[in-house]
């Protein structure tokens, strides 16, 4: 354990999957990383690599949890939360962002992806995922060095919980793949 009184969390979203790099909607599909992704993993170690992490949890996903593992390098230390899984698409889990934006309009279609009350068809909201994620952040340790590795949904909806963001705002909140929020 570290010595640290003081909590810091860093939110990771998972470096870059195949469903990343073909513009589909992942959700709760579960694509591995690509090469671009293994390494940007790699350098997320490197940038962490002075931080003892005192806790460290994942999504189940395999894109989240070999982010996690490459990051940590020993798959013992990570708990494997299901709460942080990435928003669930529903029927657009697995299709084009580009078709799907053709097919029902941009407006409708921002508002289905980055808007706060919103769902795909069949899937959640963000408002949804921020109910799901609620619980966790509140079973979180109060001091320590904590690593939380995510989806990029999770941690928007994190960021309106933890007051970075607003429901309104939330939408052009964009972290890309293999970066961090870091919250003190």
């Amino acid at each position: 354990m570290s010595t640290t009184s003081r909590r810091k969390i860093w939110f990771v979203r998972h470096a870059q999957s195949e469903y990343n790099k073909q513009r589909l909607f992942t959700g709760w599909h579960d694509p591995e990383l690509t090469e671009l992704g293994l390494i940007a993993a790699s350098d997320l170690k490197q940038k962490l690599s002075s931080i003892k992490f005192d806790y460290v949890y994942s999504s189940p996903l395999k894109r989240a949890s070999s982010t996690a593992m490459s990051i940590i390098g020993d798959s013992s230390l990570i708990k494997y939360d299901d709460r942080l899984k990435e928003r669930s698409y529903g029927d657009w889990s697995g299709l084009n962002k580009t078709e799907i934006k053709n097919q029902i309009g941009e407006d409708q279609f921002i508002a289905a992806r980055r808007g706060w009350d919103t769902k795909p068809p069949n899937g959640e909201s963000l408002k949804d995922v921020s109910i799901r994620v609620n619980s966790f952040i509140s079973s979180l340790p109060s001091t320590g060095n904590i690593l939380v590795v995510s989806h990029g949904n999770t941690i928007r909806a994190i960021s309106v919980l933890l007051g970075i963001n607003t429901k309104e705002g939330v939408s052009s909140y964009e972290i890309k793949t293999g970066t961090y929020l870091l919250v003190q």
